[in-house]
């Protein structure tokens, strides 16, 4: 599987209930826009999410339900 795009601790969630980065921590920044999908998580914890917002410097998302490798074909960048 591909490197994730941004790291996200998918069991912790804020005030709004979502999942969320920090936008440094992003391979690259300029991809994280909402509505656009993204591999998260951390080391063997990962998901395809959607982009919901970005607030200053906190990316929240919101994972797709099941394995990643189901929604590999929503990533822009060629999946491995």
């Amino acid at each position: 599987m591909d490197e994730i795009d941004l790291r996200v601790d998918l069991n912790g969630m804020d005030e709004t209930g979502m999942p969320w980065g920090f936008l440094d921590e992003a391979c690259d920044p300029t991809v994280v826009v909402p509505g656009r999908h993204l591999l998260v998580g951390a080391g063997s914890a990962v998901a395809v999410a959607v982009v919901i917002d970005v607030d200053g410097d906190i990316v929240h998302v919101q994972p797709l339900p099941g394995a990643p490798s189901r929604w590999l074909h929503l990533l822009a960048r060629k999946a491995s």
